[in-house]
């Protein structure tokens, strides 16, 4: 059985990563053009709301892959979650942006990212889930990642009810926490972002903001460089 549906496959591995936030799709849009014109300072953007028939068809709008941001979703589903997805070849997600959306705006956030074979990063999960009181902003990380012959794991912050503890327990570290394993937790937290039918199209739109100015230092590669369907 496949963990990954037909378009997640199709535009991996820029999916590896999908970055999920707890509220409203035009409330979280509304944040993140915030956030984003912050971290650009002037330079000019563009947004609009587009109605799609389908997920592929929204990652079909990407013109290009970049070394940094220069085209935003932000994308609806049938859930409490919001998904966000950029078009960086290095196809891990943003974390700061999830970082500052809690922050700054009081959203639940997950970074999370997972690949049981190399991609744009040797092979390894993780995943940060930020979530704001009163008393600040509480986080949870877990990581399982490979540098060359070497395994390493790592876990900081209160776990999560969700969590599977005693799957943290495995004797090969690549067990404690994979693509199989980010799923079930994300599932138990509500969220499917590898399951084409998670997302509310086509009957509700999704945002984009985009960068037609990005500076000439930005890199640029073609989709057909960037993807490698899997």
């Amino acid at each position: 059985m496949w963990l990954r549906s037909g378009a997640i496959r199709r535009w991996w591995p820029t999916t590896q990563s999908l970055d999920l936030v707890e509220g409203a799709v035009e409330s979280v849009a509304s944040a993140v053009e915030a956030e984003v014109r912050s971290f650009l300072g002037g330079e000019a953007i563009i947004s609009f709301w587009r109605s799609l028939p389908s997920l592929d068809s929204a990652f079909q709008e990407v013109p290009e892959f970049s070394s940094v941001p220069t085209y935003y979703l932000v994308l609806p589903t049938r859930s409490k979650w919001t998904v966000l997805w950029n078009n960086s070849f290095l196809c891990d997600g943003y974390d700061s942006l999830c970082w500052n959306l809690t922050n700054s705006h009081g959203f639940t956030t997950i970074h999370w990212c997972a690949h049981d074979q190399g991609t744009t990063f040797q092979t390894g999960a993780t995943f940060c889930h930020r979530r704001r009181d009163s008393t600040g902003m509480m986080e949870r990380v877990v990581h399982v990642g490979q540098e060359d012959t070497r395994w390493h794991f790592h876990s900081s912050g209160p776990p999560l009810l969700e969590e599977d503890l005693a799957g943290y327990a495995a004797r090969q570290k690549r067990e404690r926490l994979n693509e199989t394993r980010i799923t079930q937790l994300l599932s138990r937290l509500g969220a499917a972002p590898w399951s084409e039918q998670f997302y509310d199209f086509p009957d509700a739109r999704c945002f984009v903001i985009r960068r037609p100015n990005a500076p000439a230092t930005v890199v640029k590669r073609s989709v057909s460089e960037v993807l490698r369907p899997g």
